[in-house]
């Protein structure tokens, strides 16, 4: 490695920035004038990028490695590979400027560690390996030296010296991949390291440390909230679906938190009934509210909820206590039913019509690609699923567990002669709040599912699938796995941020851009059962549209009165005295 020229500022002077960077850069004599134009070149785009002048920018690594990190190529009309010469070209400038230390990896391979490069089959393990190698050949360290020790230098170096996207990613894929070297190589004598985990601490509790007694009585709660046995005498009325289950359980769970949080032994929680007497309750409510900060808070709203129903239903409490938890869950704040903040501020990405745009014209974009693809294979099968959600979503909003259970003949009816019509079809019972759907399919869109039914799935597959949504050995894709790689792709491919859910909001403000006020058009389209339920979720921002269209009818008012005055012959008011310019007699 080299090291760089020593820094220039003194200590006391003012902090270096990206503006001191390319003076130096600039006034370099070591540097060709083509290296020099490419430098200050990368740092121009740079701060174009981040909205700043070079000298607003502090010299500071980390804090230029996160800007870089925020760009997304696509939302800024540049290519990943441009901005990778931009990462690569700054670092490279700083480097040069000599203002701050940086080492680059320039060193080169000593024998041992290009004997071990020369056995590396895979280009993964190869690309895994190659910044490490540079690093250990540089300190003069063999591979047999690596240990933890070196693993951890080496990650400390990048963090220092480089702008990697993602050192943490980095540090846990070179281990993973040393580890494989070193078991499929023994004859390197390699030692094996450590795989490091950079996942947050658990927010709850261990739940094995309640008593067993608790869990089993949870169980039986959730078994009995899920109707296993509808014909019990004491049969839930009504099942909770699975999604309520999952959230009931993480509830409880949060409850006991908060609860051992507080002081509470773990062994003193020995059922349900242990979290809903008044003082427990009492003492889960401030806990919540308190990390919270007092703000409103769905979450726990719910979980207040959520206790009352277990002390009516389950543990069977007499009124006086079901009235005294009411009133104590009442005085948690409750959040105004309205969209979210994460809604709101991605709805605002489409203040922007390029965004539409770019959103819009995404789908045939992948779809050409999976049709020039001439070896197909998953990621071919995970393009064309992602073109088909985003046109599917866009002209018909689905839920995403509807959305994934798409089966053709079940749902999907489709005709692709002139005129022909085909239609999607969801009956009540497989809808969230039992509401039927029905849509009819765009022409383009029954097309696009017809070809890919009929030519590109059995091609990855072996065979046509049943239905829409099913990974490369056939079997049904969840919608976990449907959410993640559409927000991914189309992160990627678009620049925009959007999950399956939120084409529901799109579609929302499309009508109600167009016709402010019209929640019985939204109602209908999204399926609501209430149109309370559509008017609480989008009247908050309906009144953006509501002073926008006000504005337009102002501005064409004045418009019209200002082009009658100009019409040749229109009045134009009183002609005023004196007009003849004659002096007003004394």
């Amino acid at each position: 490695m080299r090291d760089a020229q020593p820094a220039r500022h003194p200590q006391g002077a003012k902090a270096p920035t990206l503006g001191d960077v390319r003076a130096a850069v600039a006034a370099s004599i070591t540097l060709s004038p083509i290296r020099i134009r490419d430098l200050t070149s990368a740092l121009s785009c740079f701060c174009s990028l981040v909205d700043r002048q070079p000298h607003d920018v502090p010299l500071d690594l980390g804090a230029i490695r996160e800007r870089l990190n925020a760009i997304n190529p696509a939302a800024v009309g540049i290519s990943p590979k441009r901005l990778a010469n931009i990462r690569s070209d700054l670092l490279a400038a700083i480097a040069a400027s000599g203002i701050t230390p940086i080492k680059l990896a320039r060193h080169k391979l000593t024998a041992p560690w290009q004997a071990l490069q020369d056995i590396l089959k895979t280009k993964r393990r190869r690309i895994g390996l190659s910044r490490l190698s540079h690093y250990a050949s540089a300190e003069a360290l063999a591979p047999a030296n690596v240990d933890d020790a070196v693993i951890e230098s080496f990650v400390a170096w990048v963090r220092e010296n480089a702008l990697h996207r993602k050192p943490n990613d980095l540090h846990r894929q070179t281990a993973v991949i040393w580890n494989e070297v070193a078991e499929a190589h023994p004859e390197f004598g390699l030692q094996k390291v450590s795989i490091p985990s950079y996942r947050p601490a658990p927010r709850r509790v261990d739940w094995a440390l309640v008593p067993e007694s608790f869990r089993d009585d949870v169980e039986a709660y959730l078994a009995w909230c899920a109707c296993t046995d509808p014909f019990a005498v004491d049969a839930r009325a009504r099942p909770l679906a699975p999604a309520s289950l999952r959230l009931r359980r993480a509830q409880i769970h949060a409850a006991v938190t908060a609860l051992i949080e507080s002081g509470e032994a773990p062994t003193a929680i020995t059922g349900l009934a242990g979290l809903v007497t008044v003082l427990n309750f009492r003492i889960i409510a401030q806990r919540r509210f308190e990390m919270a900060d007092g703000k409103e808070n769905a979450f726990n709203k719910g979980l207040a909820g959520a206790l009352v129903q277990i002390a009516r239903e389950w543990v069977k409490n007499d009124g006086a206590t079901l009235t005294e938890l009411k009133r104590i869950a009442g005085k948690l704040p409750a959040p105004r039913a309205d969209l979210t903040q994460k809604n709101k501020r991605f709805l605002r990405q489409f203040d922007d019509p390029a965004v539409l745009q770019r959103l819009r014209r995404l789908p045939q974009e992948l779809w050409s690609q999976v049709r020039r693809d001439k070896t197909p294979n998953f990621r071919t099968l995970a393009l064309a699923q992602t073109a088909l959600t985003l046109e599917i979503l866009t002209y018909m909003p689905l839920r995403i567990r509807n959305l994934a259970n798409l089966a053709y003949d079940e749902h999907l009816f489709l005709r692709d002669g002139p005129g022909a019509v085909s239609s999607l079809e969801i009956p009540a019972s497989e809808v969230k709040n039992k509401h039927p759907i029905a849509f009819d399919v765009p022409p383009h869109i029954a097309r696009m599912l017809i070809e890919y039914r009929d030519r590109i799935a059995p091609k990855i597959i072996g065979r046509k699938p049943e239905r829409v949504f099913v990974n490369p050995n056939g079997t049904p894709k969840l919608p976990q796995t449907i959410s993640t790689l559409i927000q991914r792709i189309v992160r990627k491919h678009a620049g925009v941020e959007l999950s399956p859910h939120q084409f529901r909001h799109l579609a929302a403000k499309i009508i109600l851009d167009d016709s402010p006020g019209a929640f019985e058009l939204v109602k209908q389209l999204l399926g609501h059962q209430n149109l309370k339920t559509t008017t609480n979720a989008y009247a908050g921002i309906d009144t953006r549209r509501a002073s926008r269209h006000h504005s337009h009818l102002l501005e064409k008012m004045f418009e019209d009165q200002a082009s009658s005055l100009r019409r040749p012959g229109a009045k134009r008011g009183p002609k005023p005295k004196n007009s003849n310019n004659k002096k007003p007699r004394d």
